[in-house]
């Protein structure tokens, strides 16, 4: 159930996207023909001021077809004027943005509804839990250091801590480290030692001590729920565009390319398709729904980022063509850029077909 609820998002994120560039072009008195929700067979449609609007077959999404996106399309029966390709390039980068807006948006406001309503979980110095060796040695760093859970630690490597990120950080940059440790317990100062272990964490050998956090919950004002989701929309928008290189990178490329000489991808190198979305939906609704919104904002975020690549046919090499045209008075044809957007649709079609395939064979697992 939660997976299917998962799609239906989905799709919903997708048609808000087009709906963005529906609304932009109405407005710019551009012509919109189509305006489906799904792809593949029609099911229903009907016409109204000369836009067809409808229902498809396979309900993964929808799209909006504007008259002149491609220069080369017959646009008989429109006037000049509403037909995209002629428009001044103030209104080819309003209609093209738009969708990616609508996007960050909606992932602001779901973020937002998260964070005002249920608040946000913090992480303290207090120690939660105190976990196992990750060498396989009898003792943990954490345990050798004579931790316990309700511990709070103050000082860490001659570093004095006051927030679990900068204990964290601390941590990682130590591996392999006897290091000393101030903490208190029953409101006295212990001190101690331990030498760090170290651990591969996304290709780099990073220290480990061996606890967990106490997590505090703390209730958000609207003016705080605001600067906090929009502070937390930009640390997913840095991870989103991270993913995207680390996704599109040669080396990655290669990766992907293994799998069908049976090799096993990394989860999180590996692209999602609707059906991993849904398993991984599926998972994490289990946990909290809080934590299936969180992942819906974050994919409204991606598909923004995704579509604002600068290449077409995708939004973002729009964006850039009306730019290049702002600034420099010339429109560049639609026909120079078809061989660089045949290689972004190969490359497209080749993730979209690998992330199918994985989803099938390598169900992902958080």
């Amino acid at each position: 159930m939660n997976g299917f609820l998962t799609i239906v998002f989905l799709t919903v994120f997708v048609v808000l996207h087009e709906f963005g560039h529906y609304i932009s072009a109405r407005r710019s008195k551009i012509a919109v023909s189509e305006f489906f929700v799904g792809f593949g067979p029609k099911i229903f449609s009907f016409k109204r001021n000369n836009t067809e609007y409808g229902l498809k077959a396979i309900p993964l999404g929808g799209y909006v077809k504007i008259p002149g996106m491609d220069e080369a399309e017959d646009t008989t029966g429109y006037e000049e004027s509403e037909v995209f390709h002629n428009a001044k390039w103030t209104t080819k980068f309003y209609i093209a943005i738009s969708g990616i807006l609508v996007n960050f948006l909606t992932a602001w406001l779901i973020l937002f509804v998260i964070l005002s309503t249920n608040g946000v979980n913090t992480p303290t110095l207090e120690i939660a839990s105190v976990g196992e060796s990750v060498q396989g040695n009898n003792r943990s760093p954490s345990m050798n250091a004579g931790l316990m859970p309700g511990d709070e630690i103050v000082k860490f490597a001659n570093t004095e801590v006051e927030t679990w990120n900068e204990l964290v950080s601390i941590i990682e940059n130590n591996p392999d480290t006897r290091v000393g440790i101030s903490y208190i317990r029953n409101n006295q100062l212990i001190q101690s030692d331990t030498v760090l272990e170290s651990r591969t964490l996304n290709g780099d050998n990073v220290g480990y001590l061996g606890v967990t956090p106490k997590i505090v919950n703390e209730k958000l004002g609207i003016i705080s729920s605001v600067k906090s989701t929009t502070i937390l929309e930009a640390q997913m928008t840095v991870a989103a565009v991270d993913g995207i290189i680390t996704l599109f990178s040669p080396d990655n490329i290669r990766t992907l390319l293994g799998t069908y000489t049976g090799q096993e991808v990394p989860d999180e190198v590996r692209p999602l398709s609707p059906i991993g979305l849904a398993q991984a939906g599926n998972q994490i609704a289990a946990d909290s729904y809080v934590n299936l919104f969180s992942l819906l904002a974050f994919v409204n975020i991606f598909l923004a980022v995704f579509n604002a690549l600068p290449f077409i046919p995708l939004d973002g090499g729009r964006v850039v063509l009306a730019l290049i045209e702002g600034v420099t008075g010339r429109k560049i044809s639609d026909k120079k850029l078809y061989p660089i957007a045949a290689v972004v649709v190969g490359v497209f079609i080749f993730l979209g077909i690998t992330a199918f395939y994985l989803d099938i064979t390598q169900p992902i697992r958080l």
